[in-house]
């Protein structure tokens, strides 16, 4: 009987958790953190990285020990020994999953309005078709287009970095107008912003030496985007002000027409459709890799049908398919006025777990 491919080494498989913890809010939530703690939003950061790196630590044991595809559902299994909660939990990522990829299919219209006159939901469908058949080609190329991606999303946050580096001995990192309760406020703001890592584990069943790989991938994801958030903070408060970010559903956006005039709102209006097309395409493999694991023979959770895996794609097709067409009318539960701002999007998207 055909498997998945193991297609992804480590560093795919980091390329893939920075992708997801980055498509999970800092463009929206710096601006309600930075308005809670102003210029600590620096130390909410660390803060919040420590969380998230314990939280991590748990998954990371926990991928060791059971490198399967099901990722969540076997954890809890294990852990609780009752199906019922194992099975709830399955479902829950389940229906969240096609649902945050409705949402996010949908804000990519949005943004692609700003630039040409399209209908939303039309071309929403058309994305989530198209990142299907993606998702059905193969791991490979599903791979490949991550990798240039989510490149493109690091970049946005390197142009903010570097257009504010020159300021920010401004900064005061030590102002926290709310005190340390604002400090912690802002830090737990921040923790959703990592919650994206969570889903590398439903990749364990592509990626070679996955007990050692996945834990590995993990913690570096987590360490890369907490160096980028700390130097995107500083540099969000040394060149607006804390109260300005605050008010702001555009933080970032708000940053690069400061450092860099209209030119810089445009440039990181484009790579929001990069940014909203990868998470789309991300939550529809991890998504289907969990419904593929949960149809398991072993499990009877779902029919076994769904956890065939295509003889020459070596991807579990069925489940891709049929992932690909509950995201449809999902949109009835995502409208398009729920995502004004392209950094919102990125927010909801990867933190429904």
């Amino acid at each position: 009987m055909p498997e998945l491919r193991r297609e992804l080494g480590l560093l795919e498989a980091v390329v893939y958790g920075v992708g997801l913890i980055l498509g999970a809010g800092i463009y929206a939530i710096l601006g309600e953190a930075t308005g809670v703690t102003g210029g600590s939003i620096v130390i909410s950061f660390l803060l919040a990285a420590l969380i998230a790196s314990l939280t991590g630590l748990s998954y990371a044991e926990l991928a060791s020990l059971f490198p399967k595809a099901e990722g969540d559902y076997i954890y809890v299994r294990e852990a609780f020994d009752r199906e019922i909660i194992s099975d709830v939990t399955a479902l829950g990522r389940l229906f969240m999953g096609v649902i945050s990829s409705a949402a996010v299919a949908l804000a990519f219209s949005g943004y692609l309005s700003a630039f040409v006159d399209v209908p939303p939901i039309p071309i929403a469908v058309l994305l989530v078709v198209v990142m299907t058949g993606v998702n059905y080609w193969g791991i490979e190329l599903s791979t490949k287009i991550n990798i240039l991606f989510t490149g493109i999303e690091v970049a946005g946050l390197l142009i903010i970095i570097w257009i504010a580096s020159g300021s920010w001995g401004n900064a005061e990192v030590l102002h926290a107008p709310n005190g340390a309760f604002g400090v912690i406020q802002a830090g737990f703001l921040i923790f959703f912003a990592y919650l994206g890592f969570g889903s590398i584990v439903n990749l364990s069943e592509e990626t070679e030496d996955a007990t050692v790989t996945i834990p590995r991938a993990i913690l570096l994801s987590i360490g890369i985007t907490t160096l980028l958030y700390v130097l995107v903070g500083l540099s969000a408060v040394a060149l607006v002000d804390w109260r300005v970010l605050g008010r702001s559903a555009s933080p970032l956006a708000a940053v690069a027409r400061v450092g860099w005039g209209p030119l810089g709102s445009t440039v990181l209006g484009a790579i929001a459709l990069f940014s909203t097309t990868n998470t789309v395409l991300i939550l529809q493999i991890s998504t289907s890799r969990l419904f593929y694991g949960v149809s398991k023979s072993e499990y009877h959770v779902f029919p076994e049908v769904f956890s065939r895996v295509h003889s020459t794609r070596q991807t579990p097709h069925y489940a891709v398919v049929v992932v690909g067409l509950l995201t449809v009318p999902s949109f009835s539960s995502a409208t398009s006025e729920s995502w004004p701002d392209w950094p919102t999007s990125c927010c909801w998207s990867s933190s429904y777990w």
